[in-house]
């Protein structure tokens, strides 16, 4: 019985871990960033080094992360120093939107994005991100967030002018995606020509406790389940010596 339940727990903690899925870098603190032989931050750094866990669209200059925007009419990807101020952790991820073809503005225009996919809290209920302006989208499974401005009255009268100045923290209500396992999506709309740089930081999925990891769980099942174990070993030879009969030898 104790090997049977033993082998049922590690199955349970098994499976756990293959449908649970941790989103990465939700802050883009976590890059780091080569430094070339001169003793200089290297201009240019993959996506595994500047953003890791994020996906993109194709195109001519995707495939890399630079600490400066691209010139011409390319779509770009830049890691940014602070570009909240230091509260918000050290990096941010700036896009913009652009040509597939690098240098040539016949080519297909491509909207920028990030994406990745993990899963989502039982206990989640809204998310959380600072950006730059109000032309972004964000997504769960390709359903659109509505996004409000955290810092801007709707009941002003100039919140319609206000909201295409505004930059700051924004939040959406994503409970319906609560212990889910979710595509998450953030799109620059900005449009040509020469579109602004859209900088994103501090996306935040509340509200939010840590968790304690599989392996953790893992491990005190399967104790559990030892130590049940011994105390029925234990306690079982004690009961049936109890119910054995008393020999008398006396003459």
């Amino acid at each position: 019985m104790r090997i049977a339940t033993c082998i049922a727990v590690f199955l349970a903690c098994a499976a756990t871990g293959a449908t649970a899925q941790p989103f990465q870098d939700l802050d883009f603190d976590s890059a780091i960033v080569p430094i070339g032989s001169d003793g200089l931050p290297v201009p240019y750094m993959t996506w595994a080094q500047g953003a890791p866990g994020w996906g993109h669209p194709a195109g001519d200059s995707t495939d890399y992360i630079g600490l400066l925007p691209n010139l011409g009419y390319s779509q770009t990807y830049v890691l940014l120093q602070s570009p909240y101020g230091a509260a918000s952790g050290p990096y941010g991820l700036g896009m913009r939107s652009g040509n597939y073809t690098e240098g040539n503005p016949a080519s297909p225009f491509v909207q920028a994005f990030i994406s990745q996919t993990g899963t989502l809290a039982p206990n989640v209920k809204s998310v959380s991100l600072l950006a730059s302006n109000v032309r972004f989208e964000l997504t769960l499974n390709g359903t659109r967030i509505d996004m409000q401005p955290v810092g801007l009255d709707p009941a002003s009268p100039t919140y319609q002018e206000d909201l295409l100045d505004y930059s700051g923290e924004w939040t959406g209500d994503v409970s319906g995606f609560a212990g889910q396992t979710v595509e998450l999506k953030v799109m620059d709309l900005e449009s040509p020509p020469n579109p602004p740089l859209f900088i994103v930081d501090q996306i935040q999925f509340l509200p939010s406790v840590p968790e304690p990891s599989t392996a953790a769980l893992c491990v005190l099942g399967l104790l559990g389940a030892l130590l049940t174990g011994r105390r029925l070993s234990v306690n079982r030879p004690k009961a049936v010596a109890n119910r054995l009969p008393t020999l008398d030898f006396r003459p």
